[in-house]
């Protein structure tokens, strides 16, 4: 099913391919040449706290733990991090994105989606360019049913890092890059970013 998935893809692309080259976008015919893998996620805040070393409520500091309790009086739990998506451009020429629209997961659950604005990346040619997809997810529909508010941040937080033991957490991307013919924008079909963090030796 996933080589067929990949096959539907790469016909899809050769098509969009031939369109695009008799308009001479030959950039975005090198974007079709590119490939993308998801480096990791960093920079995990809420409330003004980095969540990305953090293993335990104990672990957070009394100015924390003044911020945490105003956020949740406030129920305020958008948590905000970092994707670092690496685009590997192999042609001797430059590749551009317009955009791109994502999907996060986590254990196959959807937790955010977004888009971003016009910003025209260049990835260069023979080398890897990252880029950063930041993202936020409101945790009010994670945190029903659960225990405790601020534990159950924590644990969010520790599922989207490396950081720790634990149980291995899959964390998939969708990442649809685009691109403009003339003046109308155009969208990649997704590529499936996954990554398994969590349950690490010290």
């Amino acid at each position: 099913m996933k080589n067929y998935r990949k096959s539907l893809i790469y016909i899809t692309m050769i098509c969009i391919a031939v369109t695009v080259t008799s308009c001479g976008l030959s950039k975005v015919v090198n974007l079709l040449k590119c490939s993308f893998d998801m480096d990791g996620i960093t920079d995990i805040t809420w409330a003004g706290i980095n969540m990305s070393k953090i293993k335990s409520v104990s672990d957070l500091s009394v100015n924390d733990l003044k911020s945490a309790a105003s956020a949740i009086k406030n129920k305020d739990f958008n948590v905000g991090c970092n994707i670092k998506v690496n685009v590997k451009n192999s042609t001797s020429r430059d590749a551009k994105m317009i955009a791109y629209d994502y999907e996060l997961l986590i254990d196959n659950a959807s937790v955010a989606t977004g888009s971003s604005e016009d910003n025209s990346y260049i990835i260069k040619p023979n080398a890897t360019t990252p880029i950063k997809v930041p993202i936020s997810v409101d945790l009010v529909k994670i945190f029903r049913n659960q225990e405790g508010e601020l534990k159950s941040l924590v644990k969010f937080a520790r599922n989207l890092t490396d950081y720790g033991n634990g149980d291995p957490s899959n964390v998939k991307v969708k990442f649809s890059p685009k691109f403009t013919i003339g003046k109308k924008m155009q969208t990649f079909p997704p590529f499936i970013l996954s990554k398994t963090i969590g349950n690490k030796e010290n």
